[in-house]
């Protein structure tokens, strides 16, 4: 395969000559040759990833991002979750036990999703909670929780209640890089990013740790994910910011349509700045967020479990969003596609089935399919393609990057969304995941 996938995308090594990804005017992306700092970038935040004897590998396995004690009193947060029936126990808590808006550190462990853990589940979360409390010295409703691995596997309380407390107490200003690997998976590589952001009202800095590379279809956020700025905000306008980036991003991307029962996304302002936005300065900081998720949900989508491939579609001339949505998620689902882009044939007939599968019931006289820039079908018929435009719809079937456009001639409304393609490595991964 042509493609370049994983550590090796455009939108990983060189993210600003991928055309999926553009910043915003004077927004400038920090990532020096040494790496990013991710979520400690920004002012008045700690972070620690050590080993706590979940992983077989040894490798690291908890990790603890909090804000400096100086700016405990200038915090707001927000948070999303997971919408699965199954939520698992540190999202149970989270939603009922924490004080989303203030919170002051997120503690965290790789390994283990504990989830469909009953009641034992929801007491080792409170200890996750309550170890890293201890360690940080503050309230134990200020600390969030998440958890990623194996489902159904009850995990050992002492140990993570010694492993949290570890992390905790060994956090530091460049502690971004350690807190990431903690949370890694089936991960291939670290997904962090960090952007200086100018406003009207001065320079703020934002940052981002993220894991995530299957079981990736959200209808809310993604797998984990820590967003940090050292801007002053109040808990609304965090909550404002975090929606709309989040819609924009992780609600727009899926590997292979599955929701994971853990996925959550966390956002803290320290206020370490001293610079408080006014409604044009959020609006600035909030186009950066937008960017910088988008790159990390298109890092997800790259790294999706031996992806090599990530495909924008957009999906116009629907009757409503919704439906728009509703077909472009069937077509990014699909493993015919899927399997398809990534064998590199352009065999546009899978995208047409699938949509048309989405839409079953309904006639659409007035489609048109464009594929990697070709016009393949006008009317709902196959056009005739000429050599040229063969050889430019076959060399666009190598890029790293694909664009596939389709309107189905019904409406207005119109979505996008990002996937991957899917090859052996995928099956690879996910037989041997348990064992």
């Amino acid at each position: 395969m042509s493609g370049k996938g994983g550590p090796d995308h455009p939108i990983v090594v060189d993210p600003e000559s991928s055309r999926f990804f553009r910043l915003p005017p004077d927004v400038r992306l920090v990532e020096p040759a040494s790496g990013s700092q991710g979520a400690t970038y920004p002012a008045g935040f700690l972070a620690a990833g050590v080993v706590g004897g979940l992983k077989d590998s040894g490798r690291p396995d908890m990790g603890v991002l909090a804000v400096a004690s100086e700016c405990r009193g200038t915090t707001a947060s927000a948070a999303v979750f997971t919408t699965n029936a199954f939520a698992a126990a540190p999202v149970r808590v989270n939603q009922t036990e924490c004080d989303l808006d203030h919170l002051l550190a997120v503690a965290m462990n790789s390994g283990n999703a504990n989830a469909c853990t009953g009641e034992q589940g929801l007491g080792v979360a409170r200890v996750m909670q309550e170890s890293c409390a201890v360690g940080l010295g503050i309230a134990k409703a200020s600390v969030a929780v998440g958890s990623t691995g194996i489902i159904g596997v009850p995990l050992d309380e002492a140990m993570l209640a010694a492993g949290i407390r570890k992390a905790a107490q060994a956090v530091v200003p460049d502690g971004g890089p350690a807190f990431e690997h903690s949370v890694m998976t089936t991960d291939r590589f670290p997904k962090m990013c960090a952007l200086d952001v100018p406003t009207v009202d001065g320079l703020v800095h934002l940052g981002v740790c993220a894991k995530g590379a299957g079981m990736i279809s959200p209808a809310m956020a993604t797998m984990l994910c820590v967003v940090t700025t050292d801007a002053t905000l109040q808990p609304a306008g965090a909550k404002n910011l975090l929606k709309a980036a989040v819609d924009t991003s992780f609600n727009r991307i899926t590997v292979d349509g599955e929701m994971s029962t853990n996925d959550s996304v966390f956002f803290i302002a320290s206020g370490a700045s001293g610079v408080s936005l006014s409604s044009e300065g959020l609006d600035q900081l909030g186009a950066a967020l937008d960017a910088m998720l988008l790159r990390i949900a298109l890092m997800m989508v790259a790294d999706g479990e031996g992806a090599t491939k990530i495909v924008r579609l957009q999906v116009a001339g629907a009757p409503d969003e919704p439906t728009a949505v509703h077909v472009a998620r069937a077509i990014a689902g699909s493993p015919l596609v899927k399997t398809a882009v990534c064998g590199e044939d352009p065999n546009w007939g899978r995208v047409i089935s699938a949509a048309g599968a989405a839409m079953r019931g309904k006639r659409l006289p007035h489609a048109s399919l464009l594929l990697g820039g070709v016009k393949v079908v006008e009317n709902a018929a196959a056009l005739p393609v000429s050599e040229s435009d063969n050889v430019k719809m076959h060399a666009a079937m190598k890029e790293p990057e694909l664009d596939i456009h389709l309107d189905l001639g019904t409406g207005e409304a119109s979505a996008e969304i990002f996937f991957s393609d899917m090859g052996h490595e995928y099956v690879t991964i996910n037989a041997e995941y348990h064992t």
